[in-house]
């Protein structure tokens, strides 16, 4: 993929060299050159959209963090301007954020501080000041008892406030969602940190959002979650889009839908029965082509719940048709609905859950056969289609194979390997 440059640099810390791959990943996605530094003495040639540095401090006692980070980062703007200034924290709160984010705050002179822990695509959330993994609370997980940086509170507050003297106020998700968060800090004056709730990717984007209106922008304080969010906002450059058509009704396949709820880029379409036999597209083809032109996945199905496969005899009777024939009429509209689509706004690849779907995809798109280039997932084999005239990616998937994680990690696939 070739390296798109950007007008809003991007400068971060980060406290340990996994966590610092994890802020930069989302933006090596969407095509920006991203370098992650391990030594201090590395000099930037300036290319680089996003230079993440690792302090190595999650571990050091507070004080020495503290001016590890401060040097690192003092040393880091003689070379080059940041235009956006980031703390990347652990999602658990381990390490001395409180003392890391003083320090930056300083070095830089921000005066403001947004602190948003969350990451809601990996399980961590923050509501009322108190971080959760996967609904459990903090002190309640193995993160507790961490063999090298035990976490001893789930309060955000009380973590910062260990190592840290700076004032904070906290944003609740009422707040937030109501689009009140620049209004409340508008006239504070510094040095502040502003301690954010977030339990979906939205509310990232929204605490980004709110930073970018800010005359004076605000250090950033969040984990991979929030730098993720900043990647959405910023590097908004052209990437393959994903067009995943799905009739299979098993529960795995739902479980793997369902994994996707959070992610901010990916727009659910769901086709209703009664649209499908009347053969109405024309919303849904509306839907999607919007979706792929704002540069967004879009996952279309015909199911809402698990539940929905228990009324197919209902159906059944009501359209007067055998089980057979529903399926047939549904796979044709999905098949015709696929083929509008493509030939108003192609996606970067298609995937295709279910055989009869795939198969009524692949006839409606003139394929005369497929050939297989690998697989994806260990479930998912991909290539492309023969005697059509669509040749992008096409990847099909069997209803119940896979984990819920699959579909995700087709996702990943396409952004990593496809190209616009």
């Amino acid at each position: 993929m070739k390296d798109r440059k950007n007008d809003n640099p991007v400068l971060v810390i980060a406290d340990d060299f996994t966590g610092a791959n994890d802020a930069g990943v989302t933006f090596a996605r969407r095509g920006s050159r991203v370098d992650v530094v391990l030594d201090a003495d590395y000099q930037s040639d300036g290319q680089a959209a996003v230079c993440i540095l690792n302090s190595d401090s999650r571990a050091l006692a507070a004080a020495e963090a503290y001016a590890r980070v401060f040097s690192l980062l003092n040393s880091a703007l003689a070379q080059r301007p940041a235009g956006w200034l980031v703390k990347k924290m652990d999602s658990t709160l381990r390490g001395n954020p409180g003392a890391e984010a003083e320090a930056m705050m300083k070095a830089a002179n921000r005066q403001i501080a947004f602190v948003a822990p969350a990451f809601p695509s990996a399980g961590r959330t923050l509501r009322a000041g108190l971080c959760r993994v996967h609904q459990a609370l903090l002190t309640e997980t193995e993160f507790a008892s961490d063999p090298k940086t035990p976490v001893p509170s789930a309060d955000i507050r009380e973590i910062f406030g260990a190592t840290s003297n700076t004032p904070c106020i906290s944003i609740d998700l009422e707040t937030l969602r109501a689009g009140k968060l620049s209004e409340r800090v508008a006239h504070l004056s510094g040095p502040v940190m502003v301690m954010i709730d977030g339990e979906h990717d939205g509310d990232l984007d929204r605490v980004v959002e709110a930073a970018s209106r800010m005359s004076s922008p605000p250090l950033l304080i969040g984990s991979a979650g929030l730098c993720d969010a900043l990647a959405r906002r910023f590097m908004p450059h052209p990437r393959a889009r994903l067009l995943a058509v799905v009739g299979s009704m098993s529960e795995m396949t739902q479980r793997q839908i369902a994994c996707l709820r959070q992610r901010a880029d990916v727009r659910h379409v769901f086709i209703t029965i009664d649209d499908a036999l009347n053969d109405r597209p024309e919303r849904y083809q509306t839907q999607i082509v919007d979706a792929l032109r704002q540069g967004e996945h879009c996952i279309v199905h015909t199911t809402a719940s698990r539940d929905d496969r228990h009324q197919v005899d209902a159906l059944c009777g009501q359209w007067q048709l055998s089980r057979g024939e529903l399926g047939e009429r549904i796979c044709a509209f999905l098949g015709a609905l696929t083929r509008r689509v493509v030939s108003e706004e192609a996606p970067g690849a298609l995937y295709l859950s279910g055989g009869d779907v795939a198969l009524a995809a692949s006839r409606a798109l003139g394929a005369s056969g497929f050939r297989i280039t690998g697989s994806v997932a260990q479930c998912v084999p991909w290539g492309h289609f023969l005697g059509s005239a669509w040749q992008m990616p096409v990847m099909t998937k069997a209803g119940g194979f896979g984990d819920e994680t699959t579909l995700l990690k087709v996702l990943h696939f396409i952004e990593e390997n496809v190209s616009v």
